[in-house]
């Protein structure tokens, strides 16, 4: 019995424009480094279709509780390719009108801070930022033994925002426990902040800023103005198995995919209820990428 997740997915950004030639270019939006540096993204190399085996592929890897590999620059780690393989076989369908060109009706959307003005503390710290933060993977580690032994559990498998909230439910002795050892590991004291730190008898409100503002390391920025950006919805069939089935028991059913898209589990259903009129196979799906507006040919 062929089974397929019916996957809707809405509000994907696409910020990126294509000309005649397939060139990038007309796009405000800026790419930000943890070491404060930017370019603009039109500089950048792009997909030509507006999503591709890449994105999907990210994405499942998601919703399995994987780690995602970025599709436009290098990574240290290797992507699953069962969640690659399974993303080329999906199907593909995008309701949101295109003009031409592999180009959509695009809208203006505001951008959160100008970029001569662009320093701005990320909201949500994750296991990423903490590890930049500390700038040490002998003390990265020694850190996160330390949380999976007072919460006993596995501190990576879960998001740092969860391990702060599990942190404040710990007793007073556990909590400054951990602030301890944070304190012996020297020049981290952020953390303890980021966690909430203990003053006058309470612990105080976390401040994540504590962590996502260290200069060259982990600071995040945050580009503010109006561009142009297409919205884009619609739908993805994914053939699934019965321990994928499983797997998904344990999952959020949620992940995201372009810039913000929201995508989520609409169904699961067996191959004979399934219509893939208008749909397009991933594998289908060239992952041609397009030139930089900057480079001259």
């Amino acid at each position: 019995m062929n089974n397929y997740l019916i996957l809707n997915f809405t509000d994907a950004k696409l910020f990126r424009k294509l000309n005649k030639d397939n060139r990038n270019y007309g796009c405000k939006d800026y790419c930000f480094n943890s070491n404060g540096k930017y370019s603009k993204r039109d500089e950048k190399f792009a997909f030509i279709e507006a999503i591709t085996v890449h994105q999907i592929s990210n994405m499942l890897h998601v919703l399995f509780n994987e780690r995602p590999v970025p599709s436009l620059r290098d990574c240290l780690y290797n992507r699953n390719e069962y969640y690659f393989n399974k993303a080329q076989e999906s199907y593909l369908k995008i309701d949101t009108p295109k003009i031409s060109n592999n180009n959509y009706y695009y809208e203006k959307t505001q951008l959160r801070k100008a970029v001569w003005d662009s320093w701005n503390p990320a909201i949500s710290p994750n296991w990423e930022i903490v590890r930049k933060y500390i700038d040490d993977i002998e003390k990265f580690n020694s850190f996160v033994d330390k949380v999976s032994e007072i919460l006993h559990i596995d501190a990576l498998s879960f998001s740092f925002l969860e391990i702060i909230s599990k942190v404040s439910n710990l007793s007073i002795n556990e909590r400054l426990s951990l602030y301890d050892h944070i304190t012996n590991l020297k020049f981290i004291s952020g953390l303890i902040y980021c966690l909430g730190i203990y003053k006058d008898n309470t612990f105080k409100p976390t401040v994540y800023s504590a962590i996502t503002n260290k200069i060259n390391v982990s600071a995040i920025t945050i580009n503010f103005g109006i561009d142009t950006v297409a919205k884009l919805s619609g739908k993805i069939i994914v053939p699934v198995s019965d321990d994928d089935i499983i797997k998904l028991k344990k999952s959020k059913g949620v992940a995201t995919i372009l810039d913000g898209g929201l995508v989520y589990i609409d169904s699961i259903k067996n191959g004979d209820h399934i219509d893939i009129n208008d749909f397009v196979q991933v594998k289908d799906i060239s992952d041609e990428k397009s030139l930089p507006a900057s480079i001259k040919i």
